[in-house]
């Protein structure tokens, strides 16, 4: 009351059992002094929480009753509605000598009640107490914690049994003894630490995560993490508390993980491979020595730069998609390539996989890979493909030259090469081959008729019936092609494909009755492909029987003569997507 005359206050909160002046005769006395009735007040009680107790408060002029406890938010919220309420605080007059008495008459009911159940809590707390202390004592003998009490003289008053357990003493040994009796089970710099913080402590400070290093009665050393603070009686300092836990064995495993996270730290160091831990924002948080070599930036630079700020525009995005596949599945990602930009402007190549990076909880933080520069590899593809270009203008000039030779003996041939090589070519996509099955079916397509430059022209060319001896030489051409060809180096098998191309399914084909499986996918295409094309189209001995013709005789003899899978996408090509010769 005092204070709040010199300084009043914007609220007063109030609990109603306390000593000397109870909130009850405090809300009275305050709702009658002409300098603070106008000022709100609120009670805030566990004790008097039954309507009466409410009313009674309410009568005396309180502003709000509320009952303990309340969560911090939802009674910060009561105030705040009393103060935005905007109302005026409620005000008493003062009472009568009658109704004073009557005041005091129900303010002595309510407090001896009150008190009444305040000492029977008490006599029940009382008894909890002798059970707590009698746990206490169960705890302090089992406890694995060594627990040490030490007065203000520094006399050890108490220590737990568990310190037999942890240095092979028995608390005999120091109980009733000096502070610096603990000299031997301490090291010198330990010992004098110790001295150092039961200063503090009796002081009125705490300790707390101190490691000390102890040598236990065998002459081992073993480490103490020691927490200690006062012991106060009265707002006096009596004594202190210690607790000392035994940490040797995670200690030592620390000092093992340490000195494994060194060695592994140093390799990384000296890798030529850069090693980088990035956060979630893709931020530089650790790397390598090599990955400073690697982009020209300094060490100061490269901390918190964000990846994007040393790749190409086209890497970083892709490299995101990467990252956020990592963090959405929590797999790594292995061997993908990106360009790094260094800091002279020179763009190389890197190949990296990537991988979570995660906190002790396994909760994702960043990301951490290894990343090797591959820019010299990348050149010499480049060459590569280039040489590989080359060759293969090359060999497409060897292919046209041979492909001309036959057209000048014979244009017929020339043209129904073309025509094969074209639907044979269509037929493989149908299918869906490999590209580079691909490319070699319509290479060996445009010259698979190439061995009939070696059958002489006026055969080729006749207009009448083939006798048995011409029709044996013109059957012969399959084996010519593959001797012109069996030399010639290519990636794929065009002199095969071009022995088998007159080969059929059932071994009746020529000219070594291969069937089935022991013919080439390449050569069962082009067969059916020849055959389409040389029904379809004119020929010096008869005219062209047409394409219908051509694709019932695939259709009657497929399984038979021709492959199921190839006679059907050649018929699709033609009936459903309309392909044309």
């Amino acid at each position: 009351l005092e204070k709040a005359r010199l300084s009043p206050p914007d609220l007063i909160v109030s609990d109603i059992l306390m000593p000397v002046m109870d909130g009850y005769a405090l809300c009275r006395h305050w709702k009658s002094d002409e300098q603070l009735k106008h000022i709100p007040f609120v009670f805030y009680t566990a004790t008097y929480t039954e309507n009466k107790d409410e009313d009674f408060a309410l009568s005396l002029g309180a502003d709000r009753f509320i009952i303990k406890p309340q969560e911090p938010d939802i009674f910060m919220d009561m105030i705040n509605k009393l103060f935005n309420e905007k109302c005026p605080a409620n005000q008493v007059q003062a009472m009568p000598l009658g109704e004073e008495m009557e005041f005091f008459r129900k303010h002595n009911k309510f407090l001896f009640e009150k008190l009444e159940k305040k000492m029977l809590d008490l006599e029940i707390a009382n008894g909890d107490i002798r059970k707590l202390e009698e746990r206490y004592r169960l705890s302090f003998e089992h406890v694995t914690d060594v627990i040490s009490i030490i007065d203000t003289d520094l006399n050890i008053l108490s220590i737990s049994p568990s310190v037999e357990r942890v240095l092979g003493y028995k608390p005999e040994d120091f109980i009733g003894r000096s502070v610096a009796d603990l000299e031997k089970t301490l090291t010198p710099e330990s010992f004098e630490q110790a001295v150092a913080d039961t200063v503090l402590i009796l002081k009125g400070e705490t300790i707390s995560a101190t490691i000390y290093r102890f040598i236990a009665k065998d002459g081992t050393t073993r480490y103490g993490e020691v927490s200690g603070s006062p012991i106060t009686r009265d707002g006096r300092i009596i004594g202190l508390i210690s607790v000392a836990r035994d940490i040797t064995d995670s200690r030592q495993t620390a000092e093992k993980l340490k000195k494994s996270e060194e060695k592994y730290r140093g390799i990384l160091e000296n890798i030529d491979d850069a090693y980088y831990e990035l956060d979630l924002e893709g931020n530089l948080v650790f790397f390598n020595e090599a990955l400073i070599l690697k982009t020209g930036y300094s060490r100061e630079e490269l901390v918190g730069m964000n990846y994007r700020q040393y790749m190409s525009p086209g890497s970083s995005k892709y490299i995101s998609k990467v990252f956020s596949g990592i963090y959405g599945t929590g797999q790594q990602v292995r061997l993908f390539d990106y360009e790094i930009i260094m800091k002279s402007g020179q763009v190389r190549y890197f190949e990296s996989w990537a991988d979570l990076l995660t906190d002790n909880k396994n909760q994702p933080v960043g990301f951490k890979g290894m990343a090797r520069d591959i820019t010299a590899r990348k050149q010499a593809e480049q060459n590569l493909q280039n040489t590989l270009g080359s060759l293969r203008k090359a060999f497409s000039t060897t292919v046209q030259v041979m492909v001309s030779a036959v057209e000048a003996r014979d244009p017929y041939t020339a043209g129904h090469q073309k025509r094969t090589a074209d639907l044979a070519r269509a037929i493989a996509t149908e299918m869906k081959l490999p590209q580079e099955k691909v490319d070699g079916i319509r290479m060996a397509g445009s010259i698979h008729d190439i061995g009939k430059l070696s059958i002489p022209a006026e055969i080729l060319s006749k207009p009448s019936r083939l006798t048995d001896i011409e029709f044996s030489l013109i059957k012969e051409h399959a084996r010519q092609g593959y001797e012109i060809l069996k030399d010639v180096e290519s990636p794929w098998p065009l002199a095969q494909i071009v022995y088998q191309h007159h080969e059929r399914m059932n071994g009746s084909g020529y000219p070594r009755n291969l069937k089935g499986d022991e013919i080439l996918t390449e050569a069962r295409i082009m067969a059916v492909a020849d055959v389409v094309e040389s029904m379809a189209s004119y020929r010096p001995y008869r005219p062209a029987l047409g394409i219908n013709a051509a694709l019932e005789e695939i259709e009657k003899n497929k399984g038979i003569l021709y492959d199921d899978a190839v006679a059907d996408a050649c018929l699709r090509l033609f009936r459903e997507k309309d392909f044309k010769l």
